[in-house]
């Protein structure tokens, strides 16, 4: 099973700046679903902008608009 291990204290402030190797995760903090983000996604007017503009346009399924982006790796059977 995949489990995602979040880097502890580290965002890199704007979202282009982010390797690509690292994988992000979006968590509402409302309902505590966590989600695969994909910057892919990201409308070309926020392929430059801070996290905290993306975390704040960012709506769960459960309404609210209160997400995290968390950054890190996934583990494949590995052990912390």
């Amino acid at each position: 099973m995949r489990r995602f291990h979040q880097t502890p204290d580290w965002s890199p402030g704007y979202i282009n700046v982010c390797p690509q190797h690292v994988q992000i995760m979006a968590e509402c903090t409302a309902c505590g679903v966590m989600r695969e983000f994909d910057r892919k996604t990201l409308p070309d007017s926020l392929r430059h902008a801070l996290i905290e503009e993306i975390e704040m346009r960012l709506k769960c399924a459960c309404g609210a608009k209160v997400a995290k982006l968390r950054f890190g790796h996934f583990l494949d059977g590995e052990e912390e």
